[in-house]
């Protein structure tokens, strides 16, 4: 077969055929949401700049060794390993010469790594478990962010982390029933059932005062789209699109995001 003739527009697609740049597109909001909430928790600084920074380039680190340990260790997937992991290091380092009391997160987020990096080189990158831990990882940037700059009521930040871990959590089962799950009554009916639960936990959270009832309804509107979603899709004679849904995902965290925020008891 005769190689392809190279287009202009090729140079883009090949970056992201050999994992220079992510396309989960609704993953870039799980990525960066928790650290923003952490910053307007804790007060920004100028730790967060080198703390960003290296969460960055430490998650395109970790989604190209992803790709290489998935493609058996082919030579062509390590180049972006090799770049984004040296350039890992000095932004930890900074960090941790910044806020050195970080370095007590460490032994959390290792074995974190280390599980998520072994099911993906199982080739069960998209199991529940690998998405579960990849979603603990993110939310706990909350946390970590307020903890960069000297910490603050941690009340609020464990309810802050709670809520979005429980969110991210969620949209693993809805985007699942929307994409690879399709069609899958048992998926559609556990993504129903953990939205109701998150409904009445809002509730919960409204009824005590660490949220506004605000909250309590855009969980109902989650649940609601965790049923409606997956029936119009599927009726569909082609199925949405992923990056579709990927939008969909960031506008609903964004939302989501601001409500929480709002609604805390801060002084």
């Amino acid at each position: 077969m005769a190689a392809p003739v190279p287009t202009r527009h090729a140079g883009p697609s090949r970056r992201r055929a050999s994992g220079w740049v992510p396309d989960q597109h609704g993953a870039w909001a799980m990525l960066t949401l928790p650290v923003v909430a952490g910053v307007w928790l804790g007060g920004p600084g100028l730790v967060h700049l080198a703390l960003g920074a290296f969460w960055l380039v430490g998650y395109l680190a970790f989604y190209a060794a992803g790709r290489w340990l998935r493609s058996r260790r082919r030579r062509r997937e390590l180049p972006p390993v090799l770049a984004y992991g040296t350039a890992t290091l000095p932004l930890g380092l900074l960090t941790l010469l910044l806020a050195p009391q970080l370095l007590r997160w460490v032994p959390i987020y290792l074995p974190l790594l280390a599980v998520s990096l072994w099911l993906t080189a199982r080739g069960a990158e998209r199991s529940l478990a690998n998405d579960a831990v990849t979603v603990v990882a993110a939310c706990l940037m909350t946390p970590v962010a307020v903890d960069a700059v000297g910490g603050a009521e941690w009340g609020p930040v464990w309810v802050a982390f709670g809520v979005l871990l429980a969110y991210f959590l969620g949209t693993v089962l809805y985007v699942k029933t929307m994409i690879r799950e399709r069609g899958r009554r048992g998926y559609v009916r556990a993504s129903v059932l953990y939205h109701l639960a998150g409904t009445a936990a809002a509730a919960g959270l409204a009824a005590t005062g660490w949220q506004s009832w605000w909250l309590m309804a855009l969980w109902a509107l989650l649940a609601g789209r965790a049923a409606l979603g997956p029936a119009l899709n599927r009726r569909r004679s082609r199925p949405l699109r992923p990056v579709v849904v990927g939008v969909g995902e960031i506008v609903a965290s964004l939302l989501l995001t601001v409500v929480v925020l709002a609604g805390l008891p801060l002084d």
